[in-house]
């Protein structure tokens, strides 16, 4: 893959593989079991400069571009795809705020995100059959010093510990999810409620819980009228990084399927050697090359200001198929072994499960893909 990146690009790459063998490898299983918020590690990573890949300089950021932050997220999810996660929600707010904020609240919020000071989150989802639809939607209100928020958002990931919120309510309750505008909150706004934090399958150490508005002063972000472009956009950009930490999870899972077919005799001889084992390791190889390559093209649009949205999809789409088929075959490789939770493959299978079911609206991948065509 080297022939892709530029010298700059493949240090970094190198830089963030390096901090993650030595920083995330040790503590996985343990942040895995203890499902134990990594604040530590959170601050470690903002002193290596892991929280400001595309961010300005001006206001502290690397400013090194979209796929060098992919590339970092990819080798951080070989180690770590919780940790990785909370990065990347945490990114995806500090993307919304640097795309779409003013001037003032670039300064105010940008240069903590970086430092690591505040932790960001996005709030999207809601328990109605869509955003905005349901008795507990998220319903912004004008008044006369600006705007307040009433309403639940579910499944928030880094809730509890983020400093700032990112969200997403509609304007006109008669509108719904058409009205959507774009709001920062702080966390410690009044009227704001943390839910208990839910016990998640994988990607544990990342909190996810539900948070309640009511009555929460809020500022809005950028033009109220384009919400919904706002949210499509944000939403393209969480799937590119969110696909980039699949691609790493399965490298790591076909990294170890592979030692472990070249240690594990049968028959007198490795089970590597057996045609029905390397055509399930060959398969899932050219499946995260192919997808490697897609997550690559998809940020590097994003980095030349080219439309991304049909890409992002595609990678999306392709990216879900990729995890949860390629860790099956990983885990059947390893047959009894695999299966057990005393092996990296069961952590590994549980982690790409939640990076391939991600919040996304109703018409994204598929219809997006399909009329990207016409």
């Amino acid at each position: 893959m080297s022939y892709l990146l530029t010298e700059e690009q493949q240090l970094i790459r190198m830089n963030a593989r390096d901090f993650a063998k030595e920083h995330l490898e040790p503590r996985a299983v343990h942040l895995d079991k203890s499902d134990e918020f990594p604040a530590t590690t959170i601050k470690l990573m903002a002193e290596h400069d892991l929280l400001s890949w595309f961010l300005p300089e001006a206001f502290g950021g690397a400013e090194v571009g979209y796929l060098s932050y992919v590339l970092g997220i990819e080798e951080l999810s070989k180690a770590s795809a919780a940790v990785a996660s909370i990065i990347v929600n945490h990114m995806s707010a500090a993307y919304a705020v640097n795309r779409w904020g003013s001037a003032q609240q670039k300064q105010r919020h940008l240069p903590a995100l970086i430092k690591g000071e505040t932790l960001g989150a996005l709030a999207l989802t809601e328990s109605g059959p869509s955003v905005g639809e349901g008795p507990n939607a998220v319903i912004a209100t004008k008044q006369a010093d600006g705007f307040v928020l009433t309403g639940n958002k579910s499944f928030v990931a880094n809730a509890g510990r983020a400093g700032l919120y990112v969200v997403f309510a509609c304007t006109d309750p008669l509108a719904g999810g058409k009205s959507l505008a774009a709001f920062l909150v702080d966390a410690k706004a009044e009227g704001l409620e943390i839910g208990l934090k839910k016990r998640m399958m994988g990607l544990r150490g990342r909190p996810i819980a539900d948070v309640t508005f009511r009555n929460v002063a809020a500022e809005l972000l950028g033009p109220a009228e384009s919400g919904v472009a706002m949210c499509s956009e944000l939403l393209s950009v969480l799937a590119i990084a969110e696909a980039a930490q699949t691609v790493g999870i399965t490298a790591a899972a076909l990294e170890h399927a592979g030692k472990y077919a070249q240690q594990r005799v049968q028959f007198g001889r490795p089970i590597g050697a057996f045609e029905a084992i390397q055509t399930m390791l060959a398969e899932i190889a050219t499946n995260c090359h192919v997808a490697r390559h897609a997550v690559y093209h998809a940020a590097t649009l994003i980095e030349q200001g080219e439309p991304f949205s049909a890409e992002a999809a595609m990678v999306k789409l392709f990216s879900q198929r990729l995890g949860m088929h390629s860790l099956l075959d990983t885990v059947q490789i390893e047959g009894g072994y695999g299966y057990s939770e005393e092996m990296l493959m069961a952590k590994l299978f549980r982690d790409v499960s939640g990076t391939t079911i991600a919040e996304s609206p109703m018409e994204f991948p598929e219809k997006l893909i399909a009329a990207s065509i016409a």
